[in-house]
């Protein structure tokens, strides 16, 4: 980009339907449950909001999918750089993490994967973006936060506390309708584990938006530990019109933003990515078997456990040599975007909600974006790897093939991120 000046901003929005065919396997809520999806509450779409000051330009893309992997979001973000010219690094590429949509990621359990619906999806975010691109409108720029009445909790303590509470909303103001770009921290998992494709809370926030004419996408923030408010009641049983309340409760909360935040026509754009690694831990070889023993233990409660075990067993021993060579998960994209005074950090996982916390203690006007170009699993807090039965820390890396990250995660998590925020 260039140097930092301030230059009249512009702002173009860009959407596309991308709800897969009745029959499409569902994503989450593993293992191996067959949702193969009967009815479409909710259209799925991808939305890209482009951003435009003098020479700079920044494209943010949102999709109603549990989540791409890094490899297939690098070639995603790629194709688009290509198209438009906007550097790869401009280009932030998030889910809204719906467990209500197709397998995109390969994760085994966790849905199959249409071969079919993968191969049409970079096309179907390519025209979003073009879309985008050509849409473009001068705007003011406005960023404010709003404490929100809670629609999710942390579900690992079964508590209102630690969870953020905060929607960070940035208001692009055309000259009869706005584009809102949302950031609030819960899973998008009202529903359960039915068959129904949705875009959960995010799309019913949307839509809600829409009733007047404007436009709004939503970044999901560090939810890893965050569930959505229904689940204290009851895990199942939810409807559609839960997360359609929780949906009116984040778009009344945006609305109001409008009234305190300050608009700016002249705004500064700029970006930032690294790729840095993150420590694994490890294990001896020869504990190979103590250890396949204490995961099938672990999740007995699970029907077909053991066969994600057994295909994560299959990838250690297939790697063993090289993690034990170099214990790090490699090619972990950091990104960070100013739009003014407004910041988003976006990490690649599902992190826990505290470190979204402690760097908004440091960055004002931040968002905090999972899901982020990628995901690589979930970001625990250093304190969570204490409890021996956490799932975020010592199940749910198998699905990804890999170890455990050590502790130490979220001192690198950390560290990584504000070097770049200050980098901005």
């Amino acid at each position: 980009m260039s140097k930092n000046k301030a230059r009249a901003l512009q702002a173009g929005y860009g959407e596309i339907d991308i709800t897969p065919p009745l029959g499409t396997d569902l994503a989450g809520f593993g293992f191996y449950l067959d949702r193969r999806a009967t009815v479409v509450r909710d259209r799925l779409k991808a939305r890209a909001l482009c951003l435009e000051a003098g020479e700079d330009m920044v494209l943010i893309l949102s999709l109603d999918l549990l989540s791409l992997a890094v490899d297939f979001a690098d070639r995603c973000r790629g194709q688009i750089a290509r198209e438009t010219g906007i550097p790869l690094k401009n280009i932030l590429l998030a889910c809204t993490h719906t467990h209500s949509g197709p397998a995109v990621q390969p994760l085994p359990g966790l849905g199959k994967i249409s071969r079919d619906y993968v191969r049409k999806l970079p096309a179907l975010v390519l025209e979003a973006a073009r879309r985008a691109r050509t849409n473009l409108e001068e705007v003011e720029f406005g960023f404010h936060a709003e404490a929100v009445e809670p629609i999710g909790y942390n579900r690992r303590l079964n508590s209102f506390c630690p969870i953020d509470p905060w929607l960070k909303v940035g208001i692009f103001r055309q000259k009869k309708h706005s584009i809102f770009l949302l950031n609030y921290a819960c899973h998008a998992v009202t529903l359960g584990p039915t068959k129904e494709i949705s875009s959960d809370w995010p799309g019913a926030a949307v839509k809600e938006i829409e009733k007047n004419g404007n436009k709004a996408l939503v970044l999901q923030g560090f939810c890893g530990d965050i569930d959505p408010v229904t689940y204290i009641n009851r895990r199942l049983g939810a409807t559609r019109e839960d997360y359609c309340l929780a949906g009116r409760i984040i778009a009344a909360r945006a609305l109001k933003s409008v009234k305190y935040a300050e608009f700016r026509k002249d705004i500064s754009l700029k970006s930032a990515e690294n790729r840095i690694r993150l420590p694994l831990s490890v294990f001896p070889r020869k504990n190979l078997d103590l250890e396949t023993a204490a995961a099938l233990e672990a999740n007995r409660q699970f029907p077909h456990a053991a066969r994600v075990i057994s295909l994560w067993r299959k990838k250690i021993e297939k790697h063993y040599e090289t993690f034990a060579a170099s214990p790090w998960l490699e090619n972990v994209p950091v990104q960070a975007i100013r739009v003014g005074e407004m910041r988003i950090l976006c990490l690649p996982g599902e992190a826990f909600c505290s470190l979204g916390l402690k760097l908004q203690a440091r960055f004002p006007a931040l968002m905090t974006a999972g899901y982020a170009n990628g995901d690589v699993g979930y970001l625990p807090t250093a304190d969570a790897y204490q409890n021996p039965d956490d799932y975020a820390c010592y199940c749910a890396p198998k699905f990804y093939g890999l170890f455990n990250f050590t502790p130490a995660v979220e001192r690198v998590l950390i560290e990584e991120s504000s070097r770049l925020l200050s980098s901005l």
